[in-house]
């Protein structure tokens, strides 16, 4: 039924949750996962007399952030038992990166967390998972 499946981390207790069921589908159906990160860049905030300045980060800490999303997403998936994946850390709105990388795999199916790390702009402007749901080439499950 399913024979690949991208699963979308963004190191949030969602995702790690979608990993788990996207991990169950892969073995009940023998597919074959495909992770998906996109890093966004948070940066801290350099408070100077009464004026805040945003410091953002720099491209390597994106990646190795990124990176790290990607190892800890790794692991979950060898401790499941799912040994057939790859993984993707892609750059660009998580969202549309998410979409183009299940038109490039040719995925049957998006699993992903239903909340993620996003800011409360998300439940104003519409979430990645709102706007994945609509822009899919394949089913997308939420999971909670």
């Amino acid at each position: 039924m399913f024979e690949k499946i991208i699963v979308a981390t963004d190191g949030s207790d969602h995702a790690s949750e979608a990993i788990r069921v996207a991990c169950d589908l892969a073995k009940k159906y023998g597919s074959k996962l495909h992770i998906v990160h996109t890093p966004q860049a948070i940066g801290d905030t350099l408070i100077v007399g009464y004026t805040a300045v945003p410091v953002p980060p720099t491209k390597e800490e994106i990646e190795k952030a990124g990176r790290e999303v990607i190892g800890a997403a790794e692991a979950e998936i060898r401790e499941a038992g799912v040994s057939d994946f790859t993984s993707q850390l892609v750059s660009g709105d998580p969202a549309h990166a998410i979409v183009e990388e299940a038109k490039a795999c040719k995925a049957d199916l998006i699993v992903m967390g239903r909340r993620g790390l996003g800011s409360l702009t998300g439940l104003l402007v519409g979430s990645t998972t709102t706007k994945v749901a609509q822009l899919a080439p394949c089913a997308v499950l939420t999971v909670k």
